[in-house]
């Protein structure tokens, strides 16, 4: 930062889980740590070992809950909590990292008590109804009044911006999620055999990994040589495992649970034929990003968020059809082209180098300081 004297910023994150989204939140507060004193406050315990030794953490006594947040936490004094430790530390700008609306909410209500400005670090600008939440109308209700309570926004692309406006008038910014690795590797061609990797939280309603089953059950009708890995966990693994025995296609799967980011990419430059994203909605998959550094194929459910990336027809099936996932997949080789493959990476690539992060970073917060919307 340009700034000659240090800023205090405080980050909060109440998730339980580990994901893209405290992965980010933790380089972002990293990065400002170079020249600023940061407070990072967590719930879950990975942020110890992702956050380097120059910012002050602090755990969290609770962590958000669900279905309905918005009354589960208020209910539970966790709000009390969060004011007492930020009395304590004497915080003066928080930034708060929901995974969405109903996140971070003791954190943004008790900043609100105490005068502190709010700077909302949000992947996913949807409706809980868009989502398919339970209840999704009736928790927009409640989320409505929550978003007037933010000061400032920051979001991860061009999408979600959009989508935010719907529902604040305030300064929104764009943070684009930045590549997992400084160098690329070359196009790899599609093969004949195809190892095809799922990657992320198993939760059918976003991800839609409820297709896989049917997808390789026809897959195998058709004798075509493929095998599923499952690259992650969440609340639906357990029925995504039920539905493949009972499509009895478990010979074409394997589960491996999280893993490593660097294991992720060896997994992708050595073993992987084809990254397949079934979403019906996304932030900004990072994976995607990864599977284009490592050279390899791509096969995206034309889910809306997909407007953004202009993808190649050969990289894109209907979404939540098994069908036409299996055509695309099955015909992937003669219509893959090397030269629009190498195009998209270049366009996506722009300004997402881990530089371009840093600066954007610092471009972003430099400006929410100069215009008095953090202090």
């Amino acid at each position: 930062m340009s700034c000659i004297c240090k800023k205090n910023i405080s980050f909060y994150s109440d998730a339980p889980e580990w994901g893209g989204q405290e992965i980010l939140s933790a380089r972002i507060a990293a990065i400002l740590a170079e020249t600023n004193d940061v407070t990072f406050f967590y719930s879950c315990e990975k942020f110890a070992d992702s956050l380097p030794a120059s910012i002050k953490q602090i755990k969290l006594p609770f962590h958000s809950e669900t279905p309905f947040p918005i009354i589960r936490d208020r209910l539970k004094g966790k709000t009390r909590k969060a004011k007492k430790l930020f009395q304590k530390e004497h915080i003066q700008s928080l930034v708060i990292c929901p995974g969405n609306i109903e996140r971070c909410l003791p954190g943004l209500w008790a900043a609100k008590k105490l005068d502190i400005p709010v700077v909302s670090y949000l992947p996913l600008s949807f409706s809980q109804k868009e989502t398919h939440a339970n209840l999704g109308w009736l928790r927009d209700i409640f989320a409505d009044p929550i978003y007037r309570k933010v000061d400032s926004w920051v979001v991860n692309s061009p999408y979600q911006k959009r989508l935010l406006e719907r529902f604040v008038d305030n300064d929104i910014e764009i943070l684009l999620n930045p590549l997992a690795w400084q160098a690329s590797a070359p196009a790899r061609k599609p093969q004949g055999c195809m190892h095809i990797a799922i990657v992320g939280r198993i939760f059918f309603e976003q991800k839609g990994q409820d297709i896989l089953p049917e997808i390789a059950w026809q897959l195998k009708k058709r004798s075509l040589d493929i095998h599923f890995s499952i690259i992650g966990e969440g609340p639906h693994e357990k029925a995504l495992r039920q539905m493949v025995q009972a499509k009895g296609v478990e010979d074409l799967f394997d589960f491996t649970g999280w893993v490593p980011q660097q294991q992720v990419k060896e997994m992708l430059q050595n073993d992987i034929d084809m990254l397949l994203i079934p979403s019906h909605f996304e932030s900004g998959p990072i994976v995607l990003f990864e599977a284009l550094q490592c050279g390899r194929p791509i096969l995206v459910a034309n889910a809306e968020y997909t407007e953004d990336y202009k993808l190649p027809s050969w990289a894109l099936f209907k979404e939540g059809s098994a069908s036409d996932a299996v055509d695309k997949i099955s015909h992937y080789m003669e219509f893959w082209n090397e030269q629009e493959f190498l195009d998209l990476r270049n366009r996506l690539f722009l300004d997402r180098t881990d530089e371009d992060f840093k600066r954007n970073v610092s471009c972003i917060f430099e400006k929410l300081f100069a215009q008095g919307i953090l202090k």
